[in-house]
């Protein structure tokens, strides 16, 4: 019969599920560490629209006012009135993961209500044009972006979409300008105007590293 000296076995193994637990937090924090930050470290994107070609319609929301721009300085749309992400009830979070040492994955999911909202025709520089109607619309947005945490560290805020589309290139080296990898933009409203209708729509955007451009699996604007 073998005998187990147990007060020698204990300590042993011990010291090696420590030794374990250890090993995982420090694989955790280097690589897969998370935080939660406020959603309001996210300005929202009162700039950007969203367009179904099928439809022939476009919305944009946070417009509060358009104006007739003939004869202002280009670009239109910096002319009209826009009410910002803060200035609607919103709420939602914004998820921070440390992928290696040199990149950071954003997800934002963020829920607004009380928004105005325009919609225009589906065309080349629709800003340009009358909207055809208007409303008040609740929107769900979620989209991940994928930063060089260096530049995230120094930026502070989270960059609105607009930024990183149309202000970043150009401005900033191309590797330290963030890759937007998914969005998903859903929303329904109600027209306030003398037409009447229920506004939907349903955006999804992913990014095709092949093809260098976004793939738009669902694109819907519809009224009913």
């Amino acid at each position: 019969m073998i005998k187990i000296n147990r007060t020698k076995l204990v300590p042993k193994l011990l010291i090696f599920l420590t030794l374990g637990i250890l090993v995982l937090s420090f694989s955790t924090t280097v690589q897969g560490a998370t935080t939660i930050r406020p959603i309001d470290d996210y300005a929202g994107d009162q700039y950007i629209s969203w367009g179904d070609p099928d439809s022939g319609l476009l919305i944009w929301p946070h417009i509060a006012e358009w104006c007739d721009t003939s004869g202002l300085p280009y670009p239109a749309f910096i002319h009209y009135v826009y009410t910002t992400l803060e200035d609607c009830p919103h709420g939602g979070s914004i998820k921070e993961r440390v992928i290696d040492e040199n990149h950071t994955l954003i997800t934002i999911n963020l829920h607004v209500k009380e928004v105005p909202f325009m919609i225009f025709d589906y065309v080349d520089n629709f800003w340009t044009f009358e909207p055809t109607c208007q409303g008040i619309m609740k929107y769900n947005f979620q989209v991940k972006i994928l930063f060089n945490t260096e530049f995230l560290e120094e930026y502070g805020s989270i960059p609105s979409l607009f930024e990183i589309f149309y202000m970043f290139p150009g401005a900033i080296p191309p590797e330290l300008i963030p890759v937007v990898t998914f969005m998903h933009m859903t929303g329904v409203g109600y027209l306030t105007g003398e037409e009447e209708g229920l506004v939907k729509f349903n955006q999804v955007g992913i990014w095709d590293p092949e093809l260098g451009d976004f793939v738009w699996p669902v694109e819907m604007v519809i009224i009913k």
